[in-house]
């Protein structure tokens, strides 16, 4: 469920960023894999990995919306 997520997301994103990120891409989706493959849901670990992870897909999302401002500015 969480790596579909994220898949869903890494999927929307340009080319570009997707090129230059995909190392990340790709050991992010490989934890959500794992942590979707955890049995206890409401443990300590799943918890903190999610909240890593998540911290990681925000610095992503980031460097995407960064980019998209770039590209913005040098089209105008």
């Amino acid at each position: 469920m969480f790596k579909q997520e994220l898949e869903q997301l890494f999927t929307a994103m340009p080319q570009i960023v997707k090129d230059k990120l995909q190392p990340v891409m790709d050991n992010l989706l490989e934890r959500a894999a794992d942590l979707d493959a955890e049995e206890d849901k409401n443990s300590d670990f799943y918890a903190e990995e999610h909240e890593l992870i998540m911290k990681e897909v925000h610095k992503v999302k980031y460097l995407n919306d960064q980019w998209q401002i770039m590209n913005a500015k040098k089209n105008n």
